[in-house]
């Protein structure tokens, strides 16, 4: 399986193995993701940590799944079940309230340490709305984000 050849890779070298797989030049690539040709090089090397933004075009453009390219977890292209079950404008108020709530720490988050707080949040926001039929607010988020963090 893909993901078990990968899992040991950083989620750096994943997403040059994404480039690779899609037979994508870094040019085509960093033009693809909406990104400088020298940023996507950094980002490939290891040279500057992944953004969400990044994480979240690989998504939208080429499908990737941002579980597997964080963590080596599972495949690299998203299930077409979780496609149709994104919530965009909900995964976009999360990883929003998310890098707030980074911005006020004296160190950033750990790349690993982000992708899982934007999960969990996103998972418990998706749960409430199924049960209670309520989106979680942003100052709730805030509050669950400084107890988990």
């Amino acid at each position: 399986m893909l993901s078990s050849m990968t899992e040991r890779f950083s989620y750096h070298e994943r997403v040059g193995h994404v480039r690779s797989h899609l037979g994508l030049s870094q040019t085509v690539m960093a033009e693809r993701v909406g990104l400088s040709l020298r940023a996507y090089q950094n980002y490939e090397r290891g040279e500057r940590e992944i953004p969400v933004i990044l994480v979240q075009a690989l998504y939208q453009a080429f499908q990737i799944d941002p579980v597997w390219l964080l963590t080596g977890e599972g495949s690299m292209i998203a299930a077409a079940e979780a496609r149709k079950c994104l919530d965009q404008p909900l995964l976009d108020r999360v990883v929003a309230a998310v890098e707030q709530f980074e911005s006020g720490l004296k160190k950033p988050l750990s790349v690993e340490h982000k992708s899982r707080l934007i999960g969990l949040l996103y998972e418990k926001s998706q749960l409430l709305t199924e049960v209670v039929g309520q989106q979680l607010s942003t100052a709730k988020m805030r509050s669950l984000l400084k107890l988990v963090a």
